[in-house]
């Protein structure tokens, strides 16, 4: 089954040149809901990718940006970034510090933990290799508020890996 709550949005950004970017957007749902947020809000996980041909045609696209939307406010700590602690599949607890949006609602995750959240490894994934995660769990803190946990149901990742240049293809 392909990606059925993601949605390919092509754009044009504002950079000379016009440079093309598909976004994808995955609605999660919270295990537990921020202290200070609207009732109705739903968590999202965002993704901007280039597609095409990279790394001398090993991937056929390039991960721009992602993040996660919480429509509250996170909270930096001391070190000024958020600590995140993300589980794919029930497996072991990753850890990790993201940067956050200027308004504070939302998480970057690099490309690097992008491979971690659709495969379970750091590393691009290769095809025909171990199968796609199928749950990940997200905690992170609040500010003035307790843990949020919010949960994505990942569906077959096959169209947004190949999009956003995840699966390493042999030469």
């Amino acid at each position: 089954m392909p990606f059925p709550l993601i949605r390919k949005l092509p754009r044009m950004s504002g950079a000379p040149g016009g440079t093309h970017f598909v976004q994808f957007l995955l609605e999660g749902k919270y295990l537990a809901a921020l202290k200070h947020a609207a009732s109705s809000s739903t968590p999202a996980m965002i993704v901007r990718c280039s597609p095409g041909s990279y790394n001398h045609g090993h991937s056929k696209g390039k991960f721009l940006n992602g993040y996660i939307f919480v429509d509250g406010v996170v909270d930096t700590g001391e070190a000024g970034s958020v600590h995140v602690q993300y589980r794919p599949d029930d497996g072991k607890l990753q850890d990790g510090r993201w940067s956050h949006s200027t308004d504070f609602s939302s998480v970057f995750f690099s490309s690097i933990e992008f491979n971690n959240l659709l495969y379970g490894h750091l590393l691009p994934h290769k095809e025909g290799t171990n199968p796609p995660i199928r749950k990940v769990v997200v905690g992170l803190e609040e500010y003035l508020g307790a843990e949020v946990v919010v949960q994505f149901d990942m569906p077959d990742a096959t169209v947004v890996a190949e999009t956003c240049g995840v699966i390493w293809h042999k030469g």
